[in-house]
């Protein structure tokens, strides 16, 4: 049995399913529509943070702190309404952005009998959910605090980014033994996910910058071009 890894924003969807998320928290009055803007501007800093950098202790901090302020409309909710809110929101927002050619090699890894593990920054109350909604096996996220069955606002454990994202595949994999992978796939868009893509037996970069290309060329990965024009009554970006 081999195991597929796929990243979700940007490599499986064609958007980015963490700001798609306050977008829809805004759009349905669950969070105030002018704190859009700061979070907008926080995660423009973040895109732009160079990928050497993301291992500092202070940018690791900054967007730690990023991501539980983002946590904060949903605090002191129960777990189970913001359950439905997620199932309404992938519903709209997230299956009409998936790629076809992702559906497709989704269906690929299925048919050859493969396990499917979804992951990104993203917090584990959207990526689960959209895991099994794509019917991959698991899905790894942001460890979204709960006390009492409610959101604690606050962030746990390590970031499912850059090196975080690798450290929290090894726990994933320890805690699946005696479970042995022949090969590991991995797909991914971004150069954060260098260490994700070095750790895989069979490394593939979706729709990659042009720094990803030379560095997937180098390397001998395969690159592919998925498009949401495919099928355009798919399209939603």
């Amino acid at each position: 049995m081999d195991l597929a890894i796929f990243e979700l924003d940007h490599t499986l969807i064609c958007d980015d399913s963490h700001n798609l998320w306050l977008h829809w928290l805004v759009s349905q009055g669950y969070a105030p529509r002018d704190e859009l803007s700061h979070y907008r501007l926080n995660a423009v800093h973040q895109h732009n943070t160079p990928a050497s950098a993301i291992i500092c202790p202070q940018t690791t901090a900054r967007y730690r702190r990023y991501l539980s302020q983002t946590l904060q409309p949903m605090s002191g909710l129960n777990c189970a309404t913001v359950a439905n809110w997620v199932q309404r929101f992938i519903h709209r927002d997230i299956m009409p952005r998936v790629y076809p050619q992702a559906r497709e090699r989704l269906d690929w890894h299925r048919m050859r009998g493969d396990e499917i593990l979804i992951i990104s920054a993203s917090g584990d109350h959207l990526v689960m959910p959209v895991a099994r909604r794509l019917g991959a096996n698991a899905g790894l996220g942001l460890q979204a605090g709960i006390v009492n069955q409610r959101f604690s606002g606050r962030v746990e454990g390590k970031l499912t980014f850059h090196e975080g994202r690798l450290e929290r595949l090894k726990l994933w994999l320890e805690n699946r033994e005696p479970t042995f992978y022949q090969q590991i796939f991995a797909y991914s868009h971004t150069l954060y996910d260098q260490p994700l893509l070095e750790f895989a037996d069979v490394a593939t970069v979706i729709n990659a910058s042009e720094p990803l290309q030379k560095f997937a060329a180098a390397k001998g990965w395969h690159n592919l071009h998925w498009s949401r024009y495919a099928h355009r009554q798919q399209d939603a970006c």
